[in-house]
């Protein structure tokens, strides 16, 4: 499903040892961006500069919606969490035409086919579905189609993790992506707390949910990863 992905980091410090798991993590975290070689320097040259510049659009847009929910909220603590951003990540991603059909993608839901099974994200999501459409969100109890982005908008969501942090007043929204008869094509950016940021209880000072086992996001980020490597491999 993933093309191509980058994260910020496009340079990092010489090679680090610790028995501190989290500082390992906060080490690891600062991967460093591969870019192509493909021997065309022009085509290198171009991808990288377009990549860099979507991946800074969508940082913007994210970082935005954080400050207008803090605004419109009376948080002004929130953006702080989101001061640096060590694991956000952008992707390129490809759904391809199904050529067998797997039982396990319908949904428990409804019985529709899938292409991307039902799901809350956990951080902030900035999407773009160009002009591909399939995406649904659930609303009150069905999934409805979500218009596609076109070619110059996005499409902002917020996950469960971000959703406890401001008090569960901004809807955290399932979704899914139903099965089409073409190649689908989207790009998502996640950003979320960074690495030191207290998730353990909301800017209004209710435990969270992930505040239950954590106190800082690297703590959280590094069972989630941990899960997701399972889940794929």
């Amino acid at each position: 499903k993933n093309l191509y992905n980058i994260g910020p980091h496009e340079t990092r410090a010489a090679s680090f040892e610790s028995d501190d798991i989290l500082e390992k993590l906060r080490y690891d975290c600062q991967e460093p961006n591969v870019w192509p070689e493909t021997g065309n320097c022009t085509f290198d040259k171009v991808f990288k500069e377009t990549f860099q510049a979507g991946f800074e659009i969508r940082r913007n847009v994210g970082r935005a919606f954080i400050r207008s929910i803090a605004r419109a909220m009376e948080y002004p603590n929130l953006p702080a969490l989101f001061s640096e951003d060590e694991f956000s990540a952008m992707g390129l991603r490809k759904y391809p035409i199904r050529r067998k059909i797997n039982s396990n993608m319908y949904s428990d839901f409804d019985g529709t086919l899938l292409r991307e099974l039902e799901h809350i994200d956990s951080t902030v999501t900035v999407l773009s579905t160009f002009n591909n459409d399939g995406l649904e969100v659930l609303y009150k109890n069905q999934y409805r189609a979500v218009p596609v982005t076109g070619e110059n908008s996005f499409i902002v969501n917020i996950g469960k993790l971000v959703d406890d942090l401001i008090d569960n007043k901004v809807p955290s929204v399932r979704h899914r992506v139903a099965e089409v008869d073409f190649d689908r094509y989207s790009i998502t950016y996640f950003l979320g707390p960074q690495f030191d940021a207290d998730i353990s209880r909301s800017v209004s000072g209710k435990l969270t949910d992930a505040g239950q086992k954590y106190t800082i996001f690297g703590e959280w980020i590094k069972d989630y990863l941990g899960a997701i490597e399972l889940f794929y491999y």
